[in-house]
């Protein structure tokens, strides 16, 4: 049993005592059609920002409103002024470029983070911009696999990883080592900072409210349960954190502010928990969502947007975050229509995302690059010699035109074999499948006719058959991308050798967020209102984050 300290224990309990406690009728303040009207408001306000030439909305924050407004059920591809370039377009642009898949990957893990997150929302296929740019594929060549981190190990890259690739085929096994780095690195308190936290003595430090947001809209997004031990110690932080009379999230730097309280509620939507349920309304009857709506400029020329600490002024940034809390999105949405990939020539070498579990637990996952629609084989060949990091293939063996061996590992019987998953088609024994442009690249031992469920907890089993001829084997729960760490549910009955019954539905996917670019991270006009150790901290948390 994973061992729990004394501190994330109490905080765990005192979330149980807290939940047990609060007033039956305790009701929110903030009505449906409040909050609907709220972000209304908001999608007019984020919209006057659009720079006609571009299509894109270029000050600081600019680029993630593009997953609130999908939050908001907008269409990228419909933001635009007459027939300038429309939001969608400039995404593309942006992203689809070559300087997105530059050979080795060398931007900062959180840059192909958020490159995924925004496409995806934008409508985009982030594996599929043009022949040279697949940014999971990017993100993938910064994994770094002695953290189970991406890049420089940190929280921040690490969640904002999990939520981007939960957007993409990837199956929720291969998120295992990045969920441990996550577990490992919690504070004592039941929260999260964004820098790694590897030492106890760096656990015991005092934790951020909104990177704890955004690490349990992560774990949850990985398949990890709302009433596991480390989620709820989470959870208990935050809501100790509440300030009674405003129902804000108290931000450890300073006071209640739009960015903290959005990436909280933000988290909740993404466990599926009511942020104006009982659990999170004060004893002043005030909720995180009333805080938030309390933000909303009311009239002038930045009616709709947010402000920091009050509605006195709006600010981008903090608009963007609140809009996609409001409209009760995690840090990401899934798009309104989504934009055909380009067509790339049988010549080209394009990237691919590959992930093979050679055990439970045991992960590699590398970029590698082939010609369109190349065989298994031939792939796999290319990342002997040329994965990003190295090491992700050393060996492999092909027999009967199947795939046999991989890394040294073999299936134990003859009920087992080596299966692939292409995208999200469906599992199958691997042999000499043809890779198409773009394709995610899934690899695991498991019983042969592919059962798909991944680490997480498995669904219940069908009837057994009748005598005789064979009779279906029970669904399996949560397919490919499927569940998280959970625990395996019980396997009902099954015919002699009855052929499969079909996979569970996907996981639920997952949304984003990591840090904009250099250039335009050097100054946030919110935090002039700090004073102190505060200004300067703020500062440096928004240039380092997302």
């Amino acid at each position: 049993m994973r061992a729990v300290s004394v501190r994330r224990a109490c905080a765990f309990c005192a979330s149980l005592i807290a939940i047990a406690v609060l007033p039956a009728t305790a009701q929110a303040t903030s009505t449906q059609s409040e909050i609907d009207a709220a972000v209304t408001k908001a999608v007019t306000y984020v919209r006057t920002w659009q720079d006609p030439a571009s299509g894109g909305i270029p000050e600081f924050g600019g680029d993630w409103a593009v997953t609130a407004l999908a939050a908001a059920g907008v269409d990228s591809s419909t933001v635009k002024n007459g027939a300038s370039p429309s939001l969608q377009d400039w995404a593309l642009a942006e992203y689809g470029s070559a300087d997105w898949g530059d050979e080795p990957p060398s931007f900062n893990a959180t840059d192909y983070e958020r490159a995924i997150l925004l496409t995806h929302d934008a409508g985009l296929d982030p594996a599929r911009l043009s022949a040279a740019s697949n940014q999971p594929a990017q993100l993938a060549g910064r994994w770094n696999p002695a953290a189970g981190s991406f890049g420089e190990p940190s929280t921040n890259s690490t969640v904002f990883g999990i939520l981007a690739l939960r957007t993409t085929p990837l199956p929720n096994w291969a998120l295992a080592p990045a969920v441990s780095f996550l577990r490992h690195n919690q504070h004592d308190d039941g929260g999260w900072w964004f820098p790694a936290a590897p030492t106890p003595a760096d656990r015991a430090q005092p934790s951020e409210e909104d990177m704890t947001g955004a690490a349990v809209a992560a774990l949850c997004e990985a398949g990890v349960p709302a009433y596991d031990p480390d989620v709820a110690a989470a959870l208990g932080f935050l809501r100790s954190r509440m300030v009674s009379a405003t129902g804000g999230i108290q931000y450890h730097w300073g006071g209640a502010n739009v960015d903290v309280n959005a990436w909280v509620v933000s988290g909740l939507n993404a466990c599926g928990i009511d942020p104006q349920s009982a659990a999170w309304t004060s004893a002043d009857g005030k909720t995180p969502v009333d805080f938030l709506l309390s933000l909303q400029v009311p009239s002038g020329s930045e009616a709709g947007g947010f402000g920091y600490e009050d509605a006195s002024s709006a600010g981008l940034y903090g608009t963007q975050d609140a809009l996609r809390a409001l409209a009760g999105a995690g840090f990401s949405a899934e798009p309104a229509s989504v934009r055909p990939a380009p067509t790339v020539s049988a010549l080209a070498l394009v990237p691919h995302l590959l992930a093979i579990e050679l055990a439970p637990g045991n992960v590699r996952i590398c970029k590698v690059t082939a010609a369109p629609g190349a065989a298994l084989s031939v792939v796999l060949a290319a990342a002997e010699t040329e994965a990003r990091p190295a090491g992700c293939v050393t060996s492999f063996s092909i027999a009967g035109g199947k795939l046999t061996s991989l890394d040294g590992v073999e299936p134990e019987g003859a009920d087992e074999a080596w299966l692939l998953r292409l995208d999200r088609g469906a599992q199958e024994a691997a042999a000499e499948q043809p890779v198409a442009f773009g394709d995610l690249i899934s690899l695991r031992i498991g019983a042969v006719g592919g059962a798909g469920g991944g680490s997480g907890p498995q669904g219940p089993a069908g009837p057994q058959g009748p005598a005789g001829p064979t009779g279906p084997q029970g669904t399996t729960g949560l397919s490919g991308t499927d569940g998280g760490a959970g625990t395996q549910g019980p396997t009902g009955p099954k015919g002699d050798t009855g052929a499969q019954g079909p996979a569970g539905p996907e996981g639920k996917q997952g949304k984003r967020g990591p840090r904009g670019k250099a250039a335009r991270n050097a100054e946030i006009s919110c935090r002039a209102k700090h004073r102190g150790r505060a200004k300067l901290h703020c500062q440096v948390k928004r240039t380092g984050r997302r």
